[in-house]
């Protein structure tokens, strides 16, 4: 039975539209089909290095294989896609990471689902609830329309349009 995975895509380095086509032809191609795209948002970098804004989007697919594979894949892209991981919050051409695997919790080495910073993050709230404002978050039993609301993060988030 297929699961639905959330993905969030960001990036700030090249031409982060068409590393996002790339991107949706290599899942599409080696896990499985995307079933909804929310815009893509513009967002000013944080953490402690100068760098461009990220443009920022989620994604969700379907897939017949388990989590652990799907992430490894995921990094697999990144890496082919250029991705070099050197400086945490630093400046990327391709960063996926998944929120959601239907609703499983899981904790391993590789991978921690759903996403910990989900509820921290304004730049991967918005898109969510674009697509998916009723989804629950499977820990804090919260919709996503709930987190956004209640989110701490004062980063502006703007809609790109293309």
């Amino acid at each position: 039975m297929a699961s639905s995975v959330f993905i969030s895509l960001g990036g700030n380095l090249g031409n982060t539209l068409e590393i996002f086509k790339n991107v949706y032809a290599e899942i599409e191609k080696k896990v499985g089909p995307i079933t909804k795209k929310s815009s893509i948002y513009q967002t000013a970098a944080w953490g402690p290095i100068q760098q461009p804004d990220f443009l920022n989007q989620v994604i969700v697919m379907t897939t017949e294989l388990l989590p652990e594979p799907v992430m490894t894949i995921l990094l697999d892209i990144e890496k082919t896609l250029g991705r070099i991981r050197e400086e945490r919050w630093g400046p990327r051409i391709i960063d996926l990471d998944m929120l959601f695997y239907d609703e499983q919790i899981l904790s391993t080495p590789l991978l921690q689902i759903p996403h910990p910073e989900i509820q921290n993050r304004k730049f991967v709230l918005i898109p969510l609830v674009e697509i998916a404002a009723e989804k629950t978050h499977p820990i804090s039993q919260k919709t996503m329309a709930e987190l956004l609301a209640l989110s701490e993060d004062e980063t502006e988030v703007k809609r790109l349009i293309l």
